[in-house]
């Protein structure tokens, strides 16, 4: 089951969206180096982490979370060393993008989040988390409102740049909220 983020600018579709920020070409997810150049560029407050070629994407504007603290909003992983559901280690070029966003957009997409516990297992979702370019539940954290895309290409590009701003939107009122609490104001 698939579906659109609505992002019209009046009623309840507004959820969040005003106007595009990030628009990817073709030459934007042809590789994970690229993708992950288009977001740091396009997307303020990124502070990313690197580690056997995958990349975590955290919302950290002024840079001081200590690294423990964070949580990314994005991963761009390259192999299978977190899961073998996508079978990422089939091709040396394939790579999976992920991304965290809250309920109201999973469930656009998807529907209903699986309702089993997240982080213990390929979750079956009734994907093939073997296809490319296909907007999917991730195969883990679908629990936790992930998706994810396999060799993003020409069919999923625009919508995964959607997902992705909406991601950094959620990660962003995180971050200010949390700055909120500590500095003794209200969280909004």
């Amino acid at each position: 089951m698939t579906g659109t983020i609505a992002t019209t600018s009046t009623g309840p579709a507004s959820l969040w969206h005003r106007r595009a920020v990030l628009e990817l070409a073709l030459a934007d997810v042809a590789d994970p180096m690229a993708l992950l150049r288009a977001i740091e560029g396009r997307l303020p407050g990124i502070v990313t982490t690197q580690a056997s070629g995958d990349s975590f994407l955290f919302y950290d504007p002024d840079g001081v979370t200590v690294p423990e603290a964070r949580f990314p909003f994005c991963t761009i992983v390259t192999g299978d060393r977190y899961d073998a559901a996508s079978l990422l280690d089939r091709n040396p070029a394939t790579y999976r993008v992920n991304v965290g966003v809250d309920r109201p957009a999973y469930e656009a997409l998807f529907g209903p989040a699986p309702r089993e516990a997240a982080g213990y297992g390929v979750i079956d979702t009734g994907s093939d988390y073997t296809l490319k370019d296909t907007l999917l539940p991730h195969p883990v954290y679908a629990p936790l409102h992930w998706l994810c895309v396999v060799d993003p290409g020409d069919h999923t590009r625009a919508e995964l740049a959607t997902v992705l701003e909406r991601a950094h939107a959620v990660a962003r009122r995180k971050y200010d909220n949390q700055r909120s609490r500590t500095a003794g104001g209200s969280a909004v």
